[in-house]
Formats: structure tokens, C-alpha cells, sequence
């Protein structure tokens, strides 16, 4: 049967004569073709690249933490634990009295305890959970991130304050820990799978006694199959080491708990979680915590203090200046160049090539287009008039690609891109200090930050 087009249907169609038409004036411009010979010869990044903002933005920071060696997180999706332990690193080297190049921390340690943790969680979610219809619960993402790699440092300090910190070689990585896919899918689908029953026995009105018997089987379950994988943890060990004299020290008969209490002087519990979040649904000085979202239950909530930008830039450098570095969460996605290491929102002439004005920080977030999505820490900046100009990033991506491995952050950058930093709490002002005491909003746990 032929199709009748409507006066509707051609309005809204792209027409054959529009496409002619702006072939016509695209080739009108010599320069248009010019541009599309460089980028499709040479590529988008190479074609707009401004090599004067690589070159001002210096390797010197007038702020600077010891150098510390490059890790390198490889496909393992631990960036946020590497974030923790580099921030936490130089205080345990101090009080080891080692040289902190030769001080390595297990990051898979972290990942088995937070893992299982999270298995738990997502059993108790199933086991409290009211509206068992799955329209409600794909909508709220009650299970999406059951059992998953990934995290923020609210989950890093619940998994260190109950299970403590070993070095790398008690709890070294495996075959599968620098592959996070394989591991992911199959826990996931066993995680699913142990829900499903456990939501099918709550529309049986089983009592939440037998629940949670069957929660700690599936549980014993998961601590087997990590351990398959990852590793059993050990939960007494010896660790040997020379330190700063080249003195050999030997550490008899620690547990992880002890480990980490004896050698880890700052109270981590004084840090906290502050983002900056200009969107159209939250206000600066609130605390907004994601619903569903955690590690250790009751001590791994994923939330934070919204700040306005220069007040985090003002905390930043008051820690920096003690010594101290700072987990911050970022996305760097965009106008970033690993060979150089540069984070400049003007490193590629993206307008002046193309003709795109790119969004604002508020656009993007307003429009889920950025997300904190890595952790690095900041170990440096350069002051200019007390102003900061350019920030040093420590990543945990190796040392062959950036500068050394780090990244040199314009200062734009951080208007632009940081959403997510960790402050001890002493750096805050009174009125900072006054919003930590609100009870937080709940968001959606799909929401940027």
C-alpha cells in the first residue's frame, strides 16, 4: 500500500533539498575543506590542539608534596581505593619510618572486604524492601550496583576501620585483579540471581529470620568465590622491611586492624565528602546522600556537603599546605592530553575549528553529560598572589604516559570538571561546619556526583 506523507511528516523530515542546500554552503567556505583534510588525515585532537596552552601551563608548583612512585591500576577499576591509600600513604610511610617510594599497600585487600560488604547491602535492600514490583525497583536502581567494582572514599573508610590495612605482599594482585569485567559479570549474575530468591520468598512471607539465614549462606557463598579469585585475606601476617636507615624491621604477628591503628596516626573519620554541584536540584551548603548506594552498612553512605567552587579551591590548599593530600573525584572526559599530562578547557580550538560552544559546568551536570567517574589525589599547586593558577595531579595509571605520571591541571580545569573532593574537617569554617549538621536529602543514586 502506498504511504500518504502528511504536511506533518515533511515538516518534520530532514528534506533531500535542505541536505543540497547545505552542501552548497559548506563547500562555499575554502576553509571548511581545509579543516576536514587536516582532521580526517590526521585526527580530531591532533587538528585542534593548542600547543601554547600545553607550554603555559609550567611543570613548577610552589606547593608540592614529596614525590611518590607512580601505581598503576591497570583495567581493575580501583581508582578510588588507589586514591585512598595514595592520600593516606605518606602519614603510614612517616610513622613506619620508610621511605614512602617503598611502602606498597594491598588495594586488593580493600576490594574483597568492600565487595562482600556490598554484597550484604544488597541482601538487606531485598530483605527491607516493601514495593517488590520490578517497575519500581529498575527505576530506582535498588540493585544495579549490587556487588560491583567502583566506589568513593565514604567506602574506603568503612572497609579500613573494620578490617584494616596490609601491605601488597600479604595481599598481593591476581591473575583476574587488574581485569575487572570477568569477575564483574559472573559476581553480578550470582549477586541477581541470590536476590531474585530472596525477593521470592519475601511474597511467600518468609520471616526475616529465615531471610537472613539465607542471607549468610549466600554470603559464606561470596566470601568463597571472591577468595577463588582474588585470594583468601590473611587475618594475622609478618611484615619485613628496611626503613629510611636501611635498617631491617621486622613486624611479628599483626592483624590488618592492628596494622592499620597502629601506623595510621590521622582520624580518618574527620574527613569529609564535599562536591561542588551547581544543578538545578541542589542548593550550596545542603548534604545530599544517594539512595541504595554504600559498602559497610551504616558507615559507607555516598554522601557529601555541597560547596560553591572557590570555597573547595580555599580547603584544597589549606591541606596541601599541611602536608596532607587530597582524594578528589573528577571527570576527564574532555580537553585533556596524556602526553603532556594538561587538563586545560582551552587545549583544543574546538570553537574556533568546528564552531561548538561547549557546555558550562552547570549545563553538564544539569544534563547528566559529566559525573565524578575517576579518583586521583591533588599533591600540589602553584600560588600567583595567593590565586592558584595550576594544580598537580597524582594518577594511579604508571608513570609512562602525563608528566611522570601526573597530571598538570589549569586552574579552569578545576571550575570546570572537579565535582568531588576529601577535607578534614578542621580546614572547614563555622559556617561549613554548621551544614555538616543537617540530616541529608536523598537523590537518586543515578544523579551526577
Amino acid at each position: 500500500m502506498k504511504r500518504i506523507v502528511t504536511i506533518q511528516d515533511s515538516e518534520n523530515q530532514i528534506s533531500i533539498n535542505q541536505i543540497k542546500e547545505f552542501s552548497k554552503r559548506y563547500n562555499e567556505d575554502k576553509n571548511n575543506k581545509a579543516i576536514e583534510k587536516n582532521i580526517t588525515e590526521k585526527g580530531l585532537e591532533v587538528a585542534c590542539i593548542n600547543e601554547e596552552v600545553i607550554r603555559e601551563n609550567e611543570r613548577i608548583f610552589n606547593i608540592e608534596l614529596p614525590y611518590c612512585k607512580r601505581q598503576d591500576q591497570k583495567q581493575s577499576h580501583r581508582c578510588w581505593i588507589y586514591a585512598s591509600l595514595n592520600m593516606l600513604k605518606h602519614n603510614i610511610a612517616k610513622n613506619l619510618n620508610i621511605d614512602i617510594n617503598e611502602l606498597d599497600l594491598s588495594t586488593n585487600y580493600i576490594a574483597f572486604f568492600d565487595r562482600l560488604e556490598k554484597t550484604n547491602k544488597a541482601y538487606e535492600n531485598a530483605i527491607n524492601l516493601t514495593n517488590l514490583d520490578f517497575d519500581y525497583i529498575n527505576k530506582e536502581n535498588i540493585f544495579r550496583y549490587a556487588g560491583t567494582e567502583g566506589g568513593r572514599w565514604e567506602y574506603f573508610v568503612a572497609v579500613i576501620n573494620k578490617y584494616g590495612l596490609v601491605p601488597r605482599s600479604i595481599m598481593p594482585d591476581t591473575f583476574e585483579t587488574n581485569d575487572w569485567e570477568k569477575l564483574e559479570r559472573i559476581f553480578t549474575d550470582k549477586i541477581q540471581k541470590d536476590i531474585l530468591i530472596l525477593l521470592k520468598l519475601k511474597e511467600k512471607s518468609v520471616n526475616i529470620y529465615e531471610l537472613r539465614r539465607v542471607k549468610e549462606n549466600f554470603i559464606e557463598q561470596n566470601y568463597s568465590i571472591l577468595s577463588k579469585i582474588l585470594g583468601e585475606p590473611k587475618y594475622e601476617f609478618t611484615y619485613e622491611y628496611k626503613d629510611i636507615n636501611n635498617e631491617c624491621k621486622k613486624i611479628e604477628s599483626i592483624t590488618p586492624l592492628q596494622f592499620k591503628e597502629r601506623f595510621l596516626s590521622l582520624n580518618v573519620e574527620d574527613f569529609v565528602s564535599i562536591e561542588n554541584m551547581p544543578m538545578y536540584n541542589k542548593e550550596y551548603y545542603k548534604i545530599y546522600r544517594k539512595k541504595y548506594m554504600g559498602g559497610v552498612i551504616g558507615k559507607g553512605n555516598a554522601q557529601f556537603l555541597n560547596l560553591p567552587i572557590k570555597e573547595i579551591k580555599e580547603l584544597v590548599i589549606k591541606q596541601l599546605k599541611d602536608g596532607i593530600p587530597v582524594y578528589m573525584g573528577v571527570n576527564i572526559t574532555k580537553f585533556k592530553d596524556n602526553k603532556s599530562g594538561v587538563l586545560d578547557t582551552r587545549l583544543y580550538n574546538y570553537k574556533e575549528v568546528l564552531g561548538l560552544n561547549p557546555l558550562t559546568k552547570e549545563e553538564a551536570l544539569n544534563m547528566y553529560n559529566i559525573r565524578y567517574h575517576h579518583a586521583m589525589i591533588f599533591c600540589g599547586v602553584h600560588l600567583v598572589d595567593n590565586k592558584p593558577i595550576r594544580w598537580k595531579i597524582e594518577d594511579s595509571y604508571g608513570d609512562k604516559e602525563k608528566y611522570n605520571g601526573y597530571y598538570i591541571m589549569n586552574d579552569n580545569y578545576f571550575d570546570e570538571f572537579v565535582i568531588n573532593v576529601i577535607i578534614d574537617k578542621k580546614y572547614l569554617n563555622e559556617k561549613q561546619l554548621k551544614a555538616l549538621e543537617q540530616e541529608p536529602i536523598e537523590i537518586e543514586g543515578e544523579e551526577p556526583g
